[in-house]
């Protein structure tokens, strides 16, 4: 055949298609119509031979009509089947026809209410045969067919393709080409909601629903964290619109009645055009109540959706089954998590704490951070309340830890009171919820099979450094200080709590194997949530064992520090007689309340030389014992021998201050702003006039703070 007449029979195809179309234009469809299932499609299409094809044979086409039948299950795909005939003409004057017919599969993916790509492969048996001069000859051969291309949807029922595709009639022929087809959506069947009888007719109401919810997933519930759930998921579910128009003003709320007063507005799209699908949280705000579940249960959740579509307003109702655990239970896939079982403020919590702390009250040493003595004091009181640590067989934490979907049994504080014992991470609960009803901030230190706690000091890094005599066994993060504290070490002391903590620390943060999690941070995430009201009465040690036995924790301590570091400045003043050495012994006096001792020290080196760290430090005794007008005279002999020494200037600006010299004062620490704004920052309430200043300095906790000089 002469390709001139293949060009003919193609123009001939395509004025068929044309009055297809027109046959089956139809005014626009104001009634409601639902995204069709199926469509009937008429596809020219042009070949172009490929591969040992290309020899043989010329450009050719080929006509086909289809059904596609879209699954109600799952949209996006939909089964094909159809005839087909094709005109290939062969170089040798002769043309081949193909009639075929097969079916096979496709993806339909709509991007909006009008346009969608789609993709499909078919295969089944065509019957092949040539017009030759002498006659017609047949045989049949499989075939393959893939194409992918976009379709336009012109109205409600009529659309428009554009494509490629590969064919492949295996052994016989191959080609490349493209197709330009029309299509037509049959209309949905509508279903009816329900029917009025009216007079002599039957009133529409419309259908009984539009969107479709499936892929409902929920996780597993845990009580205590019930504000958590407020803005963050129990589950999830596939919001679809499976017709033509859009749905608007899309409300979706789930509602657990036993467990929370008013059904809650999940996170939904306002809008879903026809065709699309998108992806809904499920929020739920549980009250109290859910606290009260001591057992695993299974409650109702109640899903409601309401929606717009063409003006009607439409409400499915949905039943799902939860799975609630009880109010202990948690998962370790979020270490941060067991912060929500931190209640600071639980009544027994504060009982506590509050009357341990006003028992140590003005005992000890002024001189030390005054959150590591109530660390001191929190630990020997448990001791002496009969805590005990004790592994739970049923979910020891070595082994919940590693499998981050296992359900832990956790303690609240409350309950470790009650029953005075408790596993690694309820006894690291107990602690971080009785240091912050203090105040004081602790942190959970996670290493493999264990956790411990850290208390957050008041002290800086460089006054840590130079207080302690073994810094490393602190942890630095931050511009914090922390002290890590084994809380299985409670029949020890102390000082072995610290250094089991510091051994663990320094062991796995080395391997990178260590985890630290702030408990206020984690606060933010995970909100504690108390225990309904109840419990029995709290009965603490008597006041003067607790007393005793911190005081002696306190002088444990101070020796530690002490005694090595003296020792060694002890020698070094016998063998120099060195004034700066008298000085620094003074200075670790100082630093742990022993007034007396570094003021002798300060004064033998004032003996050997005026030197300012000395006299700064005897104004700074003096400004502690209130005596003003001597440290006032001590800090201006050493702004005499060094007026730009910023800490001269603070102590001058500070002294004055206090004498009520407020314009002394306020020239003084204008220098000291300019000379070291870092340090002028620290005592801004120095910038304050008269007795606001002295209300800033008393609220900071500044009145007591000096600054020991040590060279």
């Amino acid at each position: 055949m002469n390709p001139s007449r293949v060009w003919l029979i193609l123009a001939a195809i395509l004025i068929c298609q044309r009055l297809v179309a027109q046959s089956t234009e139809v005014a626009p469809d104001k009634s409601r119509a639902p995204a069709s299932s199926l469509s009937l499609h008429f596809e020219p299409s042009v070949d172009f031979p490929i591969g040992s094809s290309s020899p043989l044979f010329s450009m050719g086409g080929s006509v086909g009509l289809s059904v596609r039948y879209r699954l109600p299950s799952t949209p996006l795909l939909f089964l094909t089947g159809g005839l087909d005939y094709a005109l290939n003409p062969l170089k040798m004057e002769a043309v081949l026809n193909k009639l075929s017919a097969g079916g096979g599969l496709g993806v339909n993916l709509a991007l909006g209410s009008r346009l969608a790509l789609v993709a499909f492969a078919t295969g089944g048996y065509s019957y092949d045969f040539v017009n030759l001069d002498t006659g017609v000859e047949g045989a049949g051969n499989p075939f393959a067919v893939a194409g992918a291309g976009a379709e336009f949807l012109l109205r409600d029922k009529l659309g428009l393709g554009l494509g490629a595709l590969y064919k492949n009639y295996f052994g016989l022929y191959s080609s490349i080409g493209a197709y330009a087809g029309s299509s037509y959506h049959f209309p949905a069947k509508q279903r009816l909601k329900q029917m009025r009888p009216g007079p002599g007719k039957l009133d529409l109401l419309g259908m009984d629903q539009v969107l479709e919810l499936s892929m409902i997933q929920f996780e597993n519930i845990f009580p205590v964290f019930r504000k958590y759930y407020d803005d963050h998921p129990i589950g999830t579910a596939r919001l679809q619109n499976p017709y033509n128009k859009p749905a608007t003003d899309i409300k979706v709320t789930l509602f657990v009645r036993q467990y929370m007063d008013v059904p809650k507005a999940c996170t939904a799209p306002r809008v879903l055009e026809g065709g699309e699908a998108q992806a809904i949280q499920l929020n739920a705000l549980f009250t109290e109540r859910v606290l009260d579940i001591t057992e695993a249960t299974k409650a109702a959740a109640e899903i409601s959706i309401e929606y717009t579509y063409e003006g009607q307003r439409y409400k499915n109702d949905l039943t799902e089954t939860i799975r609630v655990y009880d109010r202990n239970a948690m998962t370790w896939d979020d270490d941060r998590k067991a912060a929500a079982f931190v209640t600071a403020k639980d009544p027994m919590v504060l009982t506590f704490s509050k009357n341990v702390a006003g028992m140590i009250k003005d005992k000890g040493s002024r001189a030390v951070d005054q959150n590591l003595l109530l660390v001191m004091a929190l630990q020997k009181a448990l001791s002496l309340y009969g805590m005990t640590y004790i592994v739970d067989p049923r979910t020891p934490y070595a082994e919940y830890s590693k499998t981050k979907d296992a359900i832990d049994f956790l303690q609240f504080p409350r309950q470790s009171l009650e029953y005075k014992a408790g596993d690694c991470d309820d006894l690291s609960i107990l602690y971080s919820s009785l240091l912050g009803s203090l105040g004081v901030e602790a942190a959970f230190v996670t290493v493999p099979g264990h956790i411990l706690i850290a208390a957050a000091l008041q002290l800086s890094p460089e006054e840590a450094r130079k207080s302690f005599s073994n810094p490393e066994e602190l942890i630095f993060r931050e511009g914090k200080i922390w002290i890590p504290i084994e809380v299985t070490e409670l029949k020890q002391g102390f000082l072995e709590a610290w250094q089991a903590g510091a051994r663990e620390w320094k062991e796995y943060s080395a391997k990178n194997e260590a985890g630290f999690f702030p408990v206020f941070e984690a606060w933010k995430s995970y909100e504690p949530v108390g225990l309904p009201p109840g419990g029995r009465d709290l009965v603490l040690p008597s006041e003067d064992k607790i007393v005793s036995g911190y005081l002696q924790e306190v002088v444990r301590f101070i020796d530690r520090e002490l005694l090595p570091r003296v020792s060694k400045l002890q020698g070094e003043i016998s063998r120099t007689g060195s004034a700066r050495a008298m000085n620094n012994l003074g200075v670790l006096y100082a630093r742990y309340g022993l007034q007396d001792k570094a003021e002798e020290q300060f004064r033998n080196a004032l003996k050997k030389e005026e030197l300012v760290p000395a006299l700064i430090n005897l104004g700074n005794i003096s400004y502690l014992n209130g005596d003003m007008n001597t440290a006032v005279a001590y800090y201006e002999r050493a702004y005499r021998k060094d007026p730009d020494n910023p800490n001269v200037l603070l102590c001058v600006a500070r002294a004055n201050q206090e004498l009520g010299r407020y314009e002394i004062a306020q020239q003084t620490f204008k220098k000291l702003e300019d000379n070291d704004p870092e340090l002028a920052k620290q005592f801004a309430y120095l910038n304050l006039p008269g007795s606001e200043s002295s209300r800033a300095a008393n609220a900071g906790g500044m009145k007591e703070k000096v600054l020991w000089q040590d060279e």
